[in-house]
């Protein structure tokens, strides 16, 4: 698969609130795992499809973030992997809201030691 990213991302591994609207406009709740987050968008794994195009807010302890879906697909030993892209002016700062587990991969790419970016 092409990269279509334009911005760095870094790993992550946090678990999340997540709520969403089906196409009926039931409400859905549940803990998902995040696993990747840029400035302008986030990987979460849970349990649940999503459909593309859904808008999912991610509320974590210092804030919420609103996305939409771009993809979601299985992964047979995981559950779910939802591709969202924030929109509604909702960007990922560091200094708001910090995953517990963070690492930039271009730190572990070099000749030097990692730069683990949770330290």
């Amino acid at each position: 698969m092409q990269e279509r990213r334009i911005e760095r991302r870094v790993l992550c591994a946090d678990l999340v609130e997540v709520g969403w609207r089906d196409q009926t406009g039931q409400r859905h709740g549940a803990i998902a795992n995040l696993e990747e987050i840029s400035t302008q968008g986030a990987s979460i794994i849970l349990e649940a499809a999503l459909s593309v195009g859904t808008t999912v807010q991610i509320r974590c302890l210092r804030g919420v973030f609103t996305g939409a879906v771009c993809y979601c697909h299985h992964e047979p030993d995981f559950g779910y992997v939802a591709g969202l892209e924030f929109v509604g002016g909702t960007r990922w700062d560091m200094r708001k809201y910090r995953p517990r587990h963070l690492l930039d991969p271009l730190s572990v790419a070099g000749d030097g030691p990692p730069d683990d970016v949770s330290t």
